[in-house]
């Protein structure tokens, strides 16, 4: 048998002296108003290095109305992806929030590659995604493994049902099965959607990375941030900042590498995807103006409390639960409050649920559900509580006290209609006896047959749960 020596010469052939550039962002949650600004920063680092990578690490949709709730979830942010001239991306979590149809769509619209190790796909479900891509710039070999978050229940922070025929693995145990990259590659990138913490973590043991350019948990990393040897960058979210790494290459190996945390903001719009941006944003479904908000709401617990009114009043039930991660937006503003403010509120199109409880079981759900969905404790409608949340973010709270909204006590042998979301449904511990049944709308529906009703609404201060925090 003849062997061609071509392989092994490209891998002990490099070039000497390169610098190599990578743009990376994350969690860009469908930002689209900030692309303009992307798009001239791009241009002008691309006048410098027109080999210059750009790199999404994941939970590039969801935050958006004109992109997540059209005829094609997510696409509009992939075409404005495809304008600037991204080179990859990875899954965040919420790449799964509109179901594998949906995914399939949005893979298939990039002009980009998605790189994801721990996520497999059936060849029936039309979807591909490699595990790692290797880019070549001036004879350096620039390799990028990807990696999405798992939860205990073995699947992305997501809708179980919109993961449906997907498997995910451990992304630990994944990245320890790709550490051969590291003989092939002259500079090894890890792109994650896992979270700072956890990216720590994944450098003590993976120190074959030279860096992680990573998301998930929004965190700003600002100075050199160095474990194990590996170079850890985040940058925020929607589109504040761009994270620039260098590295500059020797006969194979980086001998240096650096990141900026550098501002978007100021920087002028570039036209063409401004142009783009306004055709994206012209349905004027969207635009329609529901009611006046007449002060401003300054608590996301506040904006959950109206929710879980609008979900109560449309499932005519005692109680309705809104998880507080659910509740999309931290306040609002005083003035006109539209169909696109309603999606930006919640995104995901969660069927509700009617289910009858008895209170002790309604307790006990309430107490689990920041054990999944892990931003505090649920807002309530027709009821109060009282509650002691642990500091340690993992422990389950504690009601103390429960109320109906005209002040008795909720009875724990007494049996109360309520109202839940789908992923609530999905996911929470506590599962009552009654699965319950979906209505006819999901909870924005709910949110806009609610608020178009009403004139005005003020819910500014409004606060049904009171929480201790124990030690």
């Amino acid at each position: 048998m003849r062997l061609s020596l071509l392989p092994f010469i490209s891998l002990i052939c490099t070039a000497f002296g390169e610098q190599i550039n990578i743009l990376g962002v994350n969690d860009m949650h469908a930002n689209i108003d900030g692309m303009p600004q992307l798009a001239t920063f791009v241009k002008q680092e691309r006048q410098n290095d027109p080999g210059l990578l750009l790199m999404a690490a994941g939970d590039n949709r969801t935050g958006n109305p004109y992109v997540d709730n059209g005829n094609r979830p997510g696409v509009p942010m992939v075409t404005l992806m495809n304008h600037v001239g991204f080179d990859l991306s990875t899954f965040g979590n919420h790449e799964f929030d509109a179901g594998v149809a949906a995914l399939r769509d949005y893979i298939n619209s990039a002009e980009f590659d998605f790189v994801c190790a721990n996520v497999f796909t059936t060849d029936t479900q039309g979807i591909e995604v490699k595990p790692y891509k290797i880019f070549e710039r001036n004879g350096v070999r620039i390799g990028v493994l990807g990696l999405v978050q798992v939860g205990d229940n073995g699947l992305p922070d997501a809708h179980p049902d919109m993961c449906a025929g997907l498997q995910f693995a451990d992304p630990y145990a994944t990245a320890a099965c790709y550490k051969h990259l590291r003989a092939h590659c002259d500079v090894l990138i890890v792109l994650t959607h896992l979270g700072f913490e956890d990216d720590v973590k994944l450098a003590q043991m993976f120190p074959e990375a030279d860096a992680i350019v990573g998301g998930h948990s929004h965190t700003r990393v600002e100075k050199e941030h160095i474990i194990n040897g590996v170079l850890i960058t985040q940058a925020e979210n929607k589109l504040k900042y761009v994270t620039r790494l260098t590295f500059d290459v020797e006969d194979g190996k980086v001998i240096r590498k650096k990141a900026e945390l550098l501002p978007l903001a100021g920087l002028p719009a570039d036209a063409a995807t401004a142009e783009l941006v306004e055709k994206t944003k012209s349905l004027p479904f969207f635009k329609r103006q529901l009611t006046t908000v007449k002060r401003d709401i300054t608590r996301k617990e506040s904006l959950g409390c109206m929710m879980a009114d609008a979900i109560s009043a449309r499932a005519v039930t005692d109680v309705a639960i809104v998880n507080l991660g659910g509740v999309r937006l931290d306040d609002f503003p005083a003035g006109p409050l539209t169909v696109a403010d309603v999606y930006r509120m919640d995104p995901f199109g969660n069927a509700i649920i009617r289910a009858t409880l008895t209170g002790k079981e309604l307790i006990a759900m309430i107490e689990s559900i920041p054990q999944s969905d892990h931003y505090g404790p649920p807002c309530v409608a027709g009821m109060t509580y009282k509650c002691e949340k642990p500091a340690a973010e993992l422990k389950p709270m504690r009601i103390t006290e429960a109320k109906l909204a005209d002040g008795s006590p909720i009875d724990p042998e007494a049996r109360y209609t309520v109202a839940y979301n789908s992923y609530i449904a999905s996911v929470v511990p506590a599962k009552p006896a009654d699965a319950g049944i979906a209505i006819d709308s999901d909870g924005a529906e709910c949110l806009i047959r609610f608020l178009e009703k009403q004139a005005e609404v003020d819910y500014e201060g409004v606060s049904r749960v009171e929480v201790t925090i124990k030690d």
